[in-house]
């Protein structure tokens, strides 16, 4: 930046965007305030977006390539039926005159009439494409509901981005889970339960894990750079606070682990999901539950699904009612349609939870002692999810819950019994949402399996399929085009959605 800012020697142009595609507002960098601060004669703005803006259209009107660029964006206004200035067609007519056909410039404004819509796959393609029996995970199916094109991209073509020697989230995701995995494994193996640990053992735990696990992470990036190292430090850090405070809710709970990283599949503990299509294919949905935990002594039999998560989430039923959450309710319907064959007895389900593993910040405007900051940490370690509207059952996560909120899952319970403020449901709507769940990855195996590809990311309130995406450049999705829309996803509430899944389920 200070090369491109310190090479021209004349006269330096200084441009920068006032919103993004959205139409949002951009800041613009702080080197415009440095220039004005060194150049204040320079202060005198002019800010547009489009060349009819200026008074003087000529101002856009310089060199051959640079006012291609300027036509371009003025016969795409003129499509849309906005004016345009007549200055603009004497200069459409001098690259008519002086461009021959199919040259750089016959191409670029032949662009004008171009249409970005993907075409179905033959019948034909789709059938050497994908075979009769599909292995697929329950994010690949999430991954169409977000986008179609994205699905057939990153599955279908199979296409990848180069990769780089970097530690990404999905790296740190990665490594989080191991690790609880591991110490949780540990722990199993000396026969002892994590309600028996002190904060200084899941210190031990933490570093141990992490020493055993940094090596095998992205060639052993970790152990490149001293700044990898510190950052090392601070996993440990993330690993060693979850932990305890893992250990913290087992003393409050009476539910505990029975499956750690429980495969289902090919060769797994439990059998795949298998969803047999109308169209002749079957998809085995095949994964791994990050925990199951199950309640001590009841009956019957209660089983819990709980995600490790490396960013704070919850069950969101807008999600699941148009596919984009249908993990933790697929999870949940595995186990429990196979409690039996794994654990010799049928199963209730208690609910869905999220851990963030996560080493929070305590704010406040007076000086805490140690025990409050503790206090308000473990409050930060809150799960979030769904939960059965069973208050024996809710109680029993959380045993020091009387009355009130509970400090370690999504409920609060009346002085006289009940619920309010509860993420909660009963047995009946957990099995509306899982089959809701079922028919929603059925829909999608049809379509994929015969060949539809759709270019429709999902777009709800500020949220977009494409914001992370890195197909963006294969498909060329642009909502200034006519043709290329989201997939808007209305905002509705729980009740609201419940009620439709049962409309539909009624139809």
């Amino acid at each position: 930046m200070y090369i491109a800012f310190t090479a021209a020697k004349d006269q330096l142009w200084i441009s920068y965007p006032l919103s993004d595609e959205e139409g949002n507002a951009k800041i613009a960098s702080q080197l415009i305030k440095r220039m004005e601060d060194l150049f204040p004669a320079c202060c005198d703005h002019i800010l547009l977006q489009d060349p009819e803006e200026l008074v003087e259209a000529d101002q856009f009107i310089t060199t051959p390539m640079k006012t291609r660029s300027a036509l371009t964006a003025q016969l795409a206004r003129y499509k849309k039926g906005y004016p345009v200035k007549e200055i603009w067609w004497h200069v459409l007519n001098w690259y008519v005159e002086n461009h021959p056909i199919h040259s750089t410039t016959y191409r670029i404004l032949q662009s004008l009439f171009y249409q970005n819509s993907p075409g179905d796959l033959s019948a034909d393609t789709a059938e050497k494409l994908y075979p009769k029996q599909i292995n697929a995970s329950v994010s690949r199916l999430e991954t169409y509901y977000r986008c179609s094109y994205q699905h057939f991209a990153k599955y279908s073509l199979r296409l990848e981005e180069r990769k780089t020697y970097k530690l990404d989230a999905p790296d740190i995701g990665q490594l989080f889970h191991e690790a609880l995995k591991t110490i949780t494994e540990w722990i199993q193996e000396e026969n002892r339960d994590f309600a028996a640990l002190s904060k200084q053992e899941t210190d031990q735990y933490a570093k141990k894990a992490v020493s055993r696990l940094a090596p095998v992470l992205q060639h052993q990036i970790l152990h490149s750079s001293n700044r990898y190292k510190y950052i090392q430090q601070k996993l440990q850090q993330v690993i060693a606070r979850a932990a305890f405070v893992l250990s913290e809710q087992a003393r409050q709970s009476q539910f505990s682990p029975i499956g750690l990283e429980l495969g289902f599949g090919k060769n797994q503990t439990l059998d795949a999901r298998t969803l047999s299509l109308p169209n002749g294919y079957e998809l085995l949905l095949g994964g791994r539950i990050d925990r199951v935990d199950k309640a001590l002594n009841t009956d019957p039999l209660l089983l819990r699904i709980i995600d490790y998560k490396s960013s704070s989430k919850g069950l969101n039923l807008v999600e699941v009612y148009y596919g984009l959450a249908l993990q933790m309710l697929t999870y949940l319907d595995v186990v429990l349609s196979q409690s039996e064959k794994w654990l010799g007895v049928k199963a209730t389900p208690a609910g869905v939870l999220y851990f963030h593993v996560h080493n929070p910040m305590i704010s406040g405007n007076d000086r805490l002692s140690e025990e409050k900051i503790e206090k308000e940490i473990f409050k930060k370690f809150k799960m979030d999810g769904l939960l059965l509207s069973d208050e024996e059952a809710v109680k029993m996560m959380d045993t020091h819950l009387e009355q009130g909120y509970s400090q370690i899952v999504p409920a609060a319970i009346k002085k006289a019994g009940g619920f309010y403020h509860s993420k909660i449901a009963d047995e009946e709507t957990f099995e509306k949402l899982q089959s809701h769940v079922q028919n929603l990855m059925m829909d999608a195996g049809v379509d994929i399996t015969d060949g539809h590809v759709h270019l429709n990311p999902y777009k709800h309130k500020q949220h977009i399929a494409c914001t992370f995406c890195p197909f963006h450049s294969v498909c060329q999705f642009d909502p200034s085009l006519d043709e290329n829309n989201y997939h808007h996803l209305a905002d509705m509430k729980d009740d609201e959605i419940l009620n439709k899944i049962a409309e539909e389920r009624e139809k």
